[in-house]
């Protein structure tokens, strides 16, 4: 038996890769100020909860990344080896929330 669920393995994959992503390849620069904290995956691997936070608040990074979840996604689908991608959906983590 592996000793974690599939469905973590796949959200550490999918942090490691958006994290690159919007690190290396992004053109906009609101995307170059976020980082990626934590993606949860459901267990049937459908949906994606991405949890981020800015480097320096900008108004309007949501937006940004909300335009950018089709590349994103389809960044996802030409790096993993995965029958189907999960939709992504983001939620943005104040300071002073616990993950």
């Amino acid at each position: 038996m592996k000793p974690y669920k599939r469905s973590e393995r796949v959200s550490q994959e999918i942090k490691r890769i958006l994290s690159e992503t919007l690190t290396y390849e992004a053109q906009d620069p609101f995307l170059r100020r976020v980082t990626i904290l934590r993606v949860e995956v459901t267990d049937d691997l459908r949906k994606a909860r991405v949890f981020y936070t800015v480097i320096r608040e900008l108004q309007g990074v949501d937006s940004h990344l909300e335009r950018a979840r089709g590349f994103l996604r389809t960044t996802l689908a030409h790096k993993m080896r995965i029958k189907f991608v999960p939709e992504i959906e983001f939620k943005k983590v104040e300071e002073l929330e616990i993950l």
